[in-house]
């Protein structure tokens, strides 16, 4: 599945450690998010995105080969995905296509 990251929500968990909340916007139209933790294994995967992410910003950020858990809302935050930064509309046309 691919998917446009909306929004990136810094939390603490219970124990009191940095939990990221990460929404997307599939190709589709439905919504998803996905947890990750720096205290867990995934992490590093997800660090590359999280510090790319800027709502300020005029880019989009899309990711590709994201695994929804069963019929529900949330992505595996194990996908191995692939990112794709686009800063403009005409690269976002030709990455649609």
């Amino acid at each position: 599945m691919r998917a446009k990251i909306l929004k990136i929500i810094k939390q603490k968990d219970k124990s009191g450690r940095d939990i990221f909340i990460i929404c997307f916007k599939a190709e589709d139209g439905k919504s998803y998010r996905t947890w990750v933790g720096k205290a867990y294994g995934n992490y590093l995967r997800w660090f590359t995105v999280i510090q790319l992410f800027s709502p300020h910003l005029k880019q989009e950020l899309w990711l590709d080969n994201l695994h929804p858990k069963g019929n529900t809302s949330l992505i595996d935050a194990d996908s191995l995905f692939s990112l794709q930064k686009i800063d403009n509309l005409k690269e976002a046309n030709n990455y649609l296509k």
